[in-house]
């Protein structure tokens, strides 16, 4: 045992040495009570957040649950600037809990929080919900405490600040908690007091009555009667201090040296301390050592040689267990692999239409119909035998071949062979059940061919796009969607050493669907990495990608060809047995299938599952419906017509019936088109060739030799007869060699009989019509007549054609001027008048109206056209690039004559995610938040369709391209266009809003016309440049929004009218996210000061207009307070043509660290330069300084004289030009022309004396021997002379003539 009397001698030394102990006694007793409390906190805190099913997170750190910036946390430069402290990596950003619980916690924490800026620096969101001490550091002091981990590791300073600041322990005492506030003040804040002194002593000693006083409060803090008397450990530590106050306390040396330890490193940082008491404990603990160091050698030897065997018993450990964990770590990364592959690939799509309508694989699998391709030594590929296992694919000569590749057309099953393949690989030690039905289920059975790949690894190149590396594919593909963040450093790691030792297969799906980097010339992704000795790639590919050049013959160790399936009857019966009732008999519709396939001669199909299968399921889905007559329209006359000439050539009459219906409706009531149809089918296939045609001189008139090649020789001969007696074709003598060139007898005729054609065999219009209008892409008004007969016969062709068509013309048709002045002055695009032709000829026909989903892009809608858009509208809002409404309350639609359900029209915009220009016009059109059913008055409601109004906002998705709106002598609730800005909000980038509408309000008797310009940008920035007049329905619909930037000013600079001046004040007390404002200063003085006394602002932009500058005494006053009582204002522009005394005494004595004065449009004129400098001196935390003025005035350069400023921009302007002087990376940029400097010696002298000045940049347009003279001894970092369009240096343009000055 050790005695402190052996420390110091003199009597107030030992008494500062006991106060140490007593702290370090008063600390221990506290702190199991602290972590007691910090833990009832966290569970009173996620007890309050989480709801039923909700789950704690482990996932997120502080800096993603913090904003960027938050003050006193982040350094960041400017709005676009790099937060180089929170938020310095990627993995840091700010974002939003996937959980939905850190951001809520964070909300928790700081509500328990006595002060605005609890300390989140200190903590780590990650273990929140494992380590209550994490939220307890919050309540701490700001610094020195990030590492700490719990009670133990904290000071006493800590633990104080824990118990004073957080709101929990506010019944936990029997005395108010309130520190520095009451007189005398608390336990806990006399307890933290004593601390500080004793720790920050710099003479180290401690009077008797002070200690004296030190082990009351401390005793009295640790018996405290509401919580501290029955603690164990606040119990021992009264009892410890008892005996240290009376000097029977005992300690081990080694105690007594970590405490003289602990001591000195904390003198060590107090200034003017003792010289003495640091010798006399370091005196004392070289003594207390000695004592510890002859015990601690025999323990040290003792250690020593038990360390030796120890160690080598592990070396021989780890050399066995090492080959063990990577084996390990391999089965458990195939295991997940597997598992992955179980979730993403063992299920597949029945039909392109209905993705959602999956099933698994091994449900629905039939033999593909796969061949080896011969590449011959002329480059000629050959088709060789057909493979039915996998080793014939795999496998060449007994080895694993390195480079193998299937190809095959759209929709010929490679996507299914390999989602097959991975199913196989990952169900391998599962026996595999053959579906009840096939036939042929011993192909590709040799699944042990397959279990030769250790690792199967399976990337779809069409999710790669852009990426050159496969390795990096399967990382985040596979790594990053099977393993958490946690675990992928790791993962990552294993990967790359199984590259490097095991054998692998990877299957690279849809070569043809990959894009790669910009830049590249790369043919296919890069197997870099991989050992050729270890994989095998399998690359699936359409064959136009196989004949890519840039793939060479010698890359393709072995090529294989799929066409479709090998048993179409088993294929189908497996597809039936999915989709049909259990109750109907499977057989008899299997024979049905094939019967109506036969029939319709759809055999071929088979080489496409994907269109077999689309067969299939439209059979199944209208197998049990009838067909419904309709009566004559556009088509019924041209079929009319069509049936008098083949009554030319045939007048043998028959029907269409329920045994032998019409191919389209308007056949139905023919009597000589059915015995003649086989005719006009073929016909009809060659008036759509011809049509589309690649040789557009021949689609119109064309040879006989051109016409022989669609038919056989026997057809030709036998059709062309019927077509010429008929008179569909016409034949012409010309002066070619062939004698005679031929036409249909109109092209209109030639027009239906295509559409005919493509009514009956849609998939032309994916085919040859695609492939013509890609080759002559301004063509796609020209088969306008097409589409409209096809709209009569074949809504579902009709719709997929006009998609088709709208993609080129959303290419090529501007269809109005977005600055028109009066939208009404607009009219529809060719396009629409076709689309609206379409519509009407498809009711003609009596055509499912559900069934009507032509596609439009551009909409211009009024009083003539609604009925027929609005019917179209739920099909093209997804798509729809542009809206124009303008309608009245129109007496047309409110005629009696019309249906009562259609004189109302709703058209939603929550779908519309490529809109992006939103046009309504007139007094007819309702905006509204929500679909409603109640009729309104009003013909036309606009719905925005916010799913839950309570929340305020509208979804995030529903406008997300939109680059202009335009509302004009419409009317919406403050409501609606609250949710609007709140959604434009949220967009990344700008929109125009040009409002003159009128707002209702929630205030009776408030509906008042409005009429203003808008615009938002991202990082929630809103600017309001042009209010011709206010309402209280447009401040309300603002009142609150997410704003972290506005600004208020007119493009016209004659300032803003406001005739609501308190509810203007209301909405920017609203912004609670705002952190810049700039304003004219003509919104109402009062009004602006009052809003600005609560608002949290750190940037604020003042502008005076044209017609008002000056200030009055009491708005000088009023603005003074309100300027000081921003106090996290850091930046403060104004912007006034002259200056005056009470402009400047309202900056007096600020916080500001950046202060600007004058802009690139405006100088200041200074005339009261004497109150400029007294304002200038009063500003103790400026860094920054901007002045834009008129005149080299050396009054002026007096004024910046020992400012402690580190930038300084000075910009003088005359008839001559300007002079910059600033310092920074960023420097001002400004556009005047050339001052000549006169008061060189004043500048020099002003200069020289700011001492902080580390960079001079300069920009003139010619140089200066004053302007340089000026320079001369200047102690900066760097100089910089810019013109402010171009270098001085660069092409001649500033011409250094002075050079001995510079």
């Amino acid at each position: 045992m050790a005695n402190l009397a052996d420390v110091f001698t003199e009597s107030e030394r030992m008494n500062w040495l006991k106060a140490w102990l007593a702290i370090d006694i008063a600390k221990i007793g506290l702190e199991q009570f602290a972590e007691n409390e910090a833990t009832i906190l966290q569970g009173n805190i996620y007890n309050a957040i989480l709801t039923s099913g909700a789950v704690a997170c482990s996932c997120c750190h502080t800096a993603n649950v913090l904003k960027c910036p938050s003050p006193g946390i982040c350094n960041k430069r400017g709005a676009n600037g790099i937060c180089i402290a929170m938020h310095d990596t990627a993995s840091k950003q700010p974002r939003p809990c996937p959980a939905n619980t850190c951001n809520k916690v964070l909300i928790e924490i700081a509500k328990q929080h006595k002060y605005p800026n609890p300390a989140w620096k200190n903590t780590e969101a990650i273990h929140w919900a494992s380590c209550p001490w994490q939220i307890a550091k919050v309540y701490f002091p700001p610094d020195g405490y990030t590492g700490k981990g719990s009670a133990q590791d904290t000071d006493f300073n800590g633990i104080i600040s824990f118990m004073i600041n957080c709101k929990h322990f506010d019944n936990k005492f029997s005395f108010p908690i309130d520190p520095g506030k009451t007189l005398p003040p608390c336990l806990l804040t006399k307890a933290r007091d004593i601390g500080r002194t004793v720790r920050h002593s710099s003479t180290c000693k401690v009077a008797d009555t002070d200690l004296q006083d030190i082990f009351i409060t401390l005793t009295s803090l640790l018996t405290d009667p509401k919580c501290l008397a029955h603690d164990v450990a606040a119990k021992e530590a009264v009892r410890k201090l008892a005996k240290l106050q009376t000097d029977v306390l005992k300690l081990t040396t080694e105690e007594i040296v970590n405490l003289l330890e602990s001591a000195q490193d904390t003198l060590k940082k107090v200034e003017h301390i003792t010289e003495t008491a640091i010798e006399e404990i370091r005196f004392s603990i070289e003594n207390f050592r000695k004592d510890l160091n002859a015990h601690n050698d025999k323990l040290k030897q003792d250690l020593d040689e038990h360390t030796g065997k120890c160690k080598g018993q592990l070396d021989e450990h780890r050399r066995k267990t090492t080959g063990t964990d990577y084996d390990q770590s391999c089965k458990d990364f195939r295991r997940r692999l597997m598992a992955h592959y179980d979730d993403t690939s063992s299920n597949v799509p029945l039909s392109n239409l209905d993705q959602s309508l999956d099933k698994r694989i091994a449900d629905i699998y039939a033999t593909p119909n796969i061949h080896r391709i011969e590449i011959e030594k002329n480059g000629k590929r050959v088709k060789q035998e057909q493979v039915l296992t996998y080793k014939q694919i795999f496998c060449t000569d007994g080895d694993f071949s390195r480079r193998i590749y299937l190809q095959g057309e759209p929709g010929s099953g490679k996507s299914t062979f390999s989602a097959k393949l991975v199913h196989d690989w990952s169900h391998i030690n599962q026996v595999s059940s053959p579906s009840p039905s096939s036939s042929d289920t011993k192909a590709f059975d040799d699944v042990l061919t397959i279990q030769q790949f250790k690792f199967l690894f399976f990337v779809t190149l069409r999710d790669s796009r852009g990426q050159a590396d496969v390795t990096q594919m399967i990382k985040k593909q596979l790594i990053d969607t099977t393993f958490s963040e946690d675990e992928r450093a790791d993962m990552y790691r294993l990967f790359v050493q199984i590259m490097n030792t095991e054998i692998c297969l990877v299957v690279r799906e849809g070569l043809d669907e990959w894009v790669p980097p910009n830049g590249s010339n790369l043919a296919e992704p890069s197997m870099a990495g991989f050992q050729n000795d270890k994989c095998t790639v399998l690359t699936t590919s359409r064959p136009w990608k196989l004949a890519d050049e840039r793939i060479k013959n010698s890359q393709i160790d072995i090529l294989f060809e799929i066409e479709g399936i090998s048993n179409p009857y088993a294929f189908s019966n497996n597809i039936i047995r999915c989709l049909i009732d259990h109750s109907k008999d499977l057989k008899e519709t299997a024979i049905q299938f094939k019967s109506f396939v036969e029939d319709r001669k759809l055999e071929e199909l088979s080489s496409s599952p994907m269109l077999y299968t689309l067969v299939i399921y439209t059979w199944v889905n209208t197998i049990e419906k009838e067909e419904r007559l309709k009566e004559s329209s556009l088509c019924g006359l041209y079929t009319t017509l069509l049936e008098s000439l083949c009554k030319k050539a045939n007048s043998t009459s028959g029907y269409f019936n329920d045994s032998n219906p019409p191919p389209v409706h308007c056949f139905s009531s023919t009597s000589y088109l059915q015995p003649n149809i086989e005719h006009l089918d073929k016909l009809a296939e060659v008036a759509c060739k011809l049509l589309f045609s690649s040789q557009r001189e021949s689609s119109i008139v064309f040879s006989d030799i051109t016409l022989s090649n669609y038919f056989s020789p026997d057809e030709f001969t036998v059709c062309k007869r019927f077509a010429l007696t008929a008179g569909i074709l016409t034949n012409r003598k010309d002066k070619s060699r062939t004698g005679s060139s031929n036409s249909f007898v109109h092209k209109t005729v030639q027009e239906l009989l295509a559409a005919y054609h493509i009514a009956c065999n849609t998939n032309i219009i994916d085919d040859v019509i695609s492939r013509y209008l890609k080759l002559n892409n301004t063509s796609y008004l020209e088969i306008s007549q097409v589409l409209i007969f096809l709209c009569g016969m074949n809504t579902s062709a009709a719709n997929k054609l006009s998609a088709l068509m709208n993609h080129y013309d959303v290419i090529h048709c501007v269809p109005y001027d977005v600055c028109l002045l009066d939208w009404r002055d607009a009219y529809p695009c060719r396009f629409q008048r076709i689309i609206e032709s379409g519509i009407r000829e498809a009711v003609a026909n009596k055509q499912e109206e559900e069934g009507i989903q032509l596609t439009l892009s551009h909409f211009d809608i009024n009083e003539r056209n609604i009925r027929e858009l609005h019917g179209i509208w739920p099909t093209d809002a997804r798509n729809v690039k542009s809206l124009l409404v303008c309608m009245t309350t129109s007496e047309t639609l409110r005629s009696p004559a019309h249906d009562k359900s259609t004189s109302h029209f709703e058209f939603n915009l929550s779908s519309c995610h490529t809109l992006s220009h939103l046009y309504l016009s007139g007094s007819g059109i309702l905006l509204r938040d929500t679909a409603s059913s109640v009729r309104s008055e009003f013909p036309v409601c606009i719905v925005l369709n916010n799913a839950n109004p309570a929340q305020g906002a509208a979804s995030p998705t529903i406008l997300s391209f939109i680059q202009f709106i335009g509302l004009k002598r419409i009317t919406c609730s403050s409501t609606f266009l609250h949710n609007l800005f709140s959604t434009l909000l949220t967009l990344n980038h700008k929109v125009r809003c040009r409002l003159k509408l009128n707002i209702t309000s929630c205030v009776e008797g408030s509906d008042i016309f409005t009429k203003a310009s808008i615009k938002t940008n991202f990082d929630n920035r809103f600017y309001i440049w042009c209010l011709e007049s206010d309402s209280p329905g447009l401040w309300e619909a603002l009142h609150g929004l997410n704003i972290k930037s506005l600004s208020l000013y007119d493009e016209y600079k004659i300032g803003f009218n406001l005739n609501h001046k308190e509810l203007f004040s209301q909405f920017l007390s609203s912004l609670t996210h705002l952190e810049k404002l700039s304003i004219t200063m003509d919104c109402g003085i009062p009004s602006l000061c009052k809003a600005l006394r609560v608002m949290n602002i750190n940037d604020l932009i003042l502008r005076w207009s044209d017609t008002f500058q000056d200030l009055t005494a009491n708005h000088l006053e009023l603005l003074s307070q309100s300027l000081s009582s921003l106090i996290l204002l850091t930046t403060l522009s104004i912007y006034v043509d002259e200056d005056s005394p009470g402009l400047w005494e309202v900056l007096r004595g600020l916080n500001i660290k950046s202060l600007n004065l004058g802009d690139t449009c405006r100088c200041l004129k200074v005339t009261h330069v004497e109150s400029l400098s007294e304002s200038l001196a009063s500003l103790t935390q400026l860094e920054t300084l901007c002045i834009r003025v008129y005149g080299d005035n050396p009054d002026l350069w007096k004024a910046l004289r020992g400012l402690n400023i580190k930038i300084l921009s000075l910009s003088l302007e005359n008839t001559r030009g300007d002079l910059t002087v600033d310092h920074g990376e960023s420097l001002l940029r400004s556009t005047c022309r050339c001052l000549e400097l006169t008061h060189v010696e004043s500048l020099s002298e002003s200069l020289a004396s700011l001492t902080q000045l580390k960079t001079l940049s300069i920009r003139i347009r010619k140089d200066n021997p004053g302007l340089l003279e000026a320079l001369r001894g200047l102690k900066i970092k760097s100089l910089s002379l810019k013109d402010e369009y171009i270098s001085l240096f660069r092409m001649g343009i500033w011409k250094v003539i002075h050079v001995e000055f510079l």
